[in-house]
């Protein structure tokens, strides 16, 4: 009798084991779906390449060339902005909206390793990974540096470098100033709420790094001997990178602000399509947009930029 009483209260703790777990599966996968349907665009950009796709199927003739037009240097094919504003009804000195979503993986390196992870992604407290606001403002710097060397290659006067070095305050002091936070997942507060509430109630079930693995994953790499053609010894190594198709969104202000500090920062976010480790091997591929007030305020800069340079040819 006492061995069945045992075996009943064992099915009995396996059994709410299993229901907690079940639990943590549903809430993953709850603010998985959540986060997926805050990126309206991200279908919007499926239904228009299907779209475009049909049509050129059906109307276009078979010899027909592709036709460029200059919105495409205006805006990436893999991402679908949101409507746009008159930049007469744009405030130059109001908070901005970044998101920036990474259309492949994407390694947000931490610095850190352990025995499992040999190079680790940045992530808070509860294990939801995010962009560094001081790593995200130097790739800008690096953006607008490089526009400015392909400026001057072209002959346009698009921005010059004294100007990039007075907005971020690079080797030098002045009265206007880019001030960038950090980029976390889109619904990051709510998500942040329910992993946390999730992992004081069940601590034994839901760790960070439970967190941490439902919006990554881990990525293998070894080195191949060329006398063996095998594997070389010690070689294996890894490093977990931010997953794809995953969106991060932050406030960005420019402090004494005018229209031409936008028109740096405009450029810099176009340009912007890199970041992380393996960039060539297709690892951080990124696309970035630039909102004020839910609207799109990139394109429209830019439009009024590339006008005004065609003109001064």
């Amino acid at each position: 009798m006492a061995k069945k009483k045992k075996n009943t209260a064992a099915m009995r703790r396996q059994a709410e084991l299993e229901k907690r777990q079940q639990l943590g599966k549903n809430a993953a996968k709850k603010n998985r779906e959540k986060q997926l349907q805050n990126q309206p665009y991200k279908k919007a950009a499926i239904q228009q390449a299907a779209q475009a796709s049909a049509k050129k199927v059906t109307d276009a003739p078979a010899s027909a060339a592709p036709v460029w037009k200059r919105e495409d240097n205006i805006a990436p094919p893999s991402l679908t902005y949101k409507p746009s504003i008159k930049t007469q009804s744009i405030d130059f000195t109001a908070p901005i909206t970044i998101r920036v979503q990474s259309l492949s993986p994407l390694h947000l390196g931490s610095g850190q390793a352990d025995v499992n992870v040999d190079a680790e992604v940045i992530h808070d407290d509860t294990g939801l990974p995010y962009f560094p606001a001081k790593r995200f403002k130097g790739l800008l710097y690096e953006s607008a540096l490089e526009v400015a060397e392909m400026s001057e290659l072209a002959g346009l006067n698009l921005l010059n470098k004294n100007e990039i070095d007075a907005l971020f305050q690079h080797g030098c002091l002045g009265d206007t100033q880019l001030i960038v936070s950090n980029l976390y997942l889109e619904d990051y507060e709510q998500m942040h709420e329910d992993w946390n509430y999730l992992q004081e109630e069940f601590p034994a079930l839901f760790q960070v790094t439970d967190v941490l693995e439902q919006y990554t994953s881990l990525r293998y790499q070894t080195k191949i001997d060329r006398e063996t053609g095998t594997a070389a010894d010690t070689s294996l190594h890894n490093m977990r990178v931010v997953d794809e198709g995953l969106s991060f969104e932050g406030q960005c202000c420019v402090q004494n602000g005018n229209r031409r500090a936008l028109e740096i920062l405009a450029l810099a976010l176009r340009n912007l399509s890199q970041s992380g480790l393996k960039r060539t091997r297709g690892f951080g591929r990124i696309a970035c947009t630039m909102e004020q007030d839910g609207k799109d305020i990139l394109r429209p800069i830019l439009r009024e930029m590339l006008t005004a340079a065609e003109r001064s040819l």
